[in-house]
């Protein structure tokens, strides 16, 4: 979410003509869209991985490898993307690989030692190093296929009704029709001693005197 925050304020300026006359198809652009697209794609693919990888096999993907993999990958897309709003800034072109007059405006400046094109190498360098931080991933999921810790239908202690049928499910996912009497999401009722509270828990009498209206059972 922070790095989808950069990306939404980084294309206020693009919204202005005295800003984007100068930003318009520099590398300031390609930092901007990147980091509206890549952290809620690509982070998000990962985190549903994840999240439903229990319920599909039953087992779940080691968490250490899990912090192996996501810390780098989060470091080193920042290091990707951030450096290319200097790049833009500075006057790089985002549609020019050397020549042109974008060329000639970055390499009056440097920013920390490094000149507009310079940064080209460090990011290089962040998008080799986030590419070989996918395979700690690639083989954390195979592996635990297999061999990943087991664990019981509801790991994550959610609410919804999925999370009521067996992992893996079998075939018509649920072993009888689950029946809902309350929201998706009700966490921390009181005098509930667990946490979370399910779907399919019916609704205690000490509950209903708090809804209005009643609660009524309605079939998934």
């Amino acid at each position: 979410l922070p790095m989808f925050g950069i990306g939404g304020l980084t294309g206020i300026p693009l919204a202005f003509n005295s800003a984007d006359l100068y930003l318009h198809d520099t590398y300031y652009v390609i930092a901007h869209f990147h980091y509206i697209v890549a952290p809620g794609t690509i982070f998000g693919l990962f985190a549903g991985v994840y999240y439903w990888f229990p319920k599909a096999t039953g087992r779940k993907m080691s968490e250490f490898w899990g912090k192996v993999h996501f810390w780098p990958t989060l470091i080193c897309m920042n290091m990707i993307f951030l450096p290319m709003f200097l790049q833009g800034m500075a006057g790089m072109h985002r549609r020019w690989y050397d020549g042109g007059q974008g060329w000639g405006v970055a390499n009056e400046h440097t920013v920390w030692g490094l000149t507009g094109f310079q940064w080209n190498q460090p990011i290089s360098w962040a998008a080799w190093i986030m590419g070989l931080a996918q395979i700690p991933f690639i083989i954390n999921f195979f592996w635990s296929i297999k061999h990943g810790e087991k664990v019981n239908d509801n790991p994550w202690e959610a609410t919804t009704l999925e999370w009521t049928a067996p992992s893996p499910p079998p075939h018509g996912n649920f072993v009888h029709t689950p029946v809902a009497y309350r929201g998706p999401y009700e966490y921390s009722l009181p005098g509930r001693e667990r946490d979370f509270t399910m779907q399919n828990e019916p609704v205690e009498p000490t509950e209903r005197s708090r809804r209005k209206p009643p609660a009524e059972p309605v079939l998934a």
